[in-house]
């Protein structure tokens, strides 16, 4: 996508950075082993330290979701005396798993890590990992608080693997301006994949480059699929059995894909790349006048904001709504990441300690404290009473709507997500042809049947290799 104001853009470009982030050994003393392989939680093993035990945690955040969390760490840190937490920013969630799947070879590895969300089947194969479920069961820590969601995209056969922390799901974002130009309704944008193509014909004939803006991206497949409420995997997702094929060459796939390819060949949108710099475009070009809209993480608001307050608006003024997608009774999938507790290399006391901050990461407070700081959703339904989220809501009601799409979607299979240990693999297979969609002309059908094909093979050579 072009972009006219090159060093606004450029600037914009640093300070969107974030928005792509924006998804063992060691023994014990004493605990449960249930949901854990033979694993105990050590409940006592900060009972009797004389000196606050050290633990490290590798994290990808940035920008204004990085400011957000060093300032909650500083604040636990100083908050008790038994635990001091050092973040460890690894620049982006692929980067994190690539080091740390690296580190069970080298032993550098973190005492907490926060994954993606498509991370959890890899996370469990490492068998490095304690899962949050034993501990859960052994302190008898309450989650009933947590939204139910969270807590069912994160389970594997009811067993919560990592602990919830930071929670996303995709959002609209509009020019509300340039809605009103076009003579749509800012406060009612579209909803349906109909209604998306009809509002970026007027966005156009307006004097937008482009109505939409899409990404070249494998996650619109998964989360429209969720949004049908179709199965992406089989075995239930993955989370009845192990997947060993993927499901999306349905109705649905093809109406998505169908739908993709008609918007680029039309000349209703533009795509970019979901990598680098050049991953921001469908955003910037909000503000420079070239895309009239397009889908993205909820956890860019909070940077979006720094943007705004700048000055670089460009005049823009942001709209936010629900994504828009195909037709069917799911919803969209919670996106963002989650903190694992590393066995592999962590004494006793250190897994313990990442267990405290993990929880209290996800006290109501902090957590509504870390929504209206970032536009990540809390993971506790009692948080959005603590006044700072309330407040938040009031003055900024484009920070809920991610949070009421993710209560309002069905708890199901489909909308729980995907759990596939060759998930990047999967992506890329999707990723490749998605691009022959848009770029070779590839009819719908058969870019999905390769897309299929791809990503079947990378999951059949996947539970090869780790033996499922």
């Amino acid at each position: 996508m072009r972009n006219p104001m090159k060093t606004s853009a450029a600037i914009l470009a640093g300070l969107l950075i974030a928005l792509s982030l924006a998804a063992c050994g060691g023994g014990s003393s004493g605990g449960d082993d249930k949901a854990g392989s033979g694993a105990s939680c050590p409940t006592s093993a900060l009972d009797k330290v004389t000196a606050p035990v050290k633990i490290t945690m590798w994290h990808a955040m940035n920008r204004a979701n990085e400011e957000a969390l060093v300032r909650l760490t500083k604040q636990y840190n100083e908050s008790q005396s038994k635990v001091e937490v050092t973040l460890i920013n690894q620049t982006g969630y692929r980067e994190s798993l690539e080091k740390f799947r690296a580190g069970l070879t080298s032993g550098d590895l973190p005492n907490l890590v926060q994954i993606e969300d498509s991370g959890t089947q890899q996370m469990i194969d490492t068998q490095a990992i304690l899962p949050a479920q034993v501990c859960i069961d052994a302190t008898k820590y309450d989650t009933s608080d947590f939204i139910p969601r969270v807590l069912g995209y994160y389970s594997v056969k009811g067993d919560l693997q990592p602990m919830p922390f930071n929670v996303s799901n995709p959002i609209l974002y509009f020019d509300k301006n340039g809605f009103r130009a076009a003579g749509l309704d800012p406060e009612n944008p579209p909803k349906t994949l109909e209604e998306v193509r009809a509002a970026a014909v007027k966005l156009q004939a307006s004097g937008y480059k482009y109505g939409w803006g899409q990404k070249l991206d494998p996650w619109y497949l998964e989360q429209w699929s969720a949004k049908a409420g179709v199965l992406y995997a089989n075995n239930e997702n993955g989370r009845a059995e192990r997947a060993s094929a993927v499901t999306f060459d349905n109705a649905t796939g093809l109406e998505i894909f169908t739908w993709m390819q008609a918007m680029v060949k039309d000349g209703l949108a533009v795509t970019n790349s979901a990598s680098g710099t050049a991953g921001f475009n469908n955003l910037l070009g909000i503000r420079s006048k070239d895309v009239g809209m397009t889908i993205d993480t909820s956890a860019a608001l909070g940077t979006i904001q720094q943007v705004i307050e700048s000055g670089e608006s460009g005049g823009a003024e942001i709209g936010v709504g629900p994504m828009p997608g195909p037709a069917g009774k799911g919803g969209v999938l919670v996106g963002g990441g989650a903190l694992y507790i590393v066995k592999k290399g962590s004494a006793p006391a250190q897994q313990l300690a990442s267990f405290d901050f993990a929880k209290w990461l996800n006290s109501p407070e902090i957590q509504a404290d870390w929504s209206a700081s970032t536009g990540y959703v809390p993971t506790r339904k009692s948080a959005v009473d603590v006044a700072i989220l309330k407040n938040k809501w009031i003055a900024d009601p484009e920070f809920k709507v991610a949070y009421d799409q993710l209560i309002n979607g069905a708890n199901n299979s489909a909308t729980a997500g995907p759990v596939i240990g060759a998930y990047q693999a999967v992506r890329d297979a999707v990723l490749k042809a998605q691009e022959k969609l848009f770029l070779e002309g590839l009819s719908p059908a058969k870019a999905l049947k390769e897309a299929k094909t791809g990503a079947d093979a990378a999951i059949k050579e996947y539970n090869l290799r780790i033996g499922g």
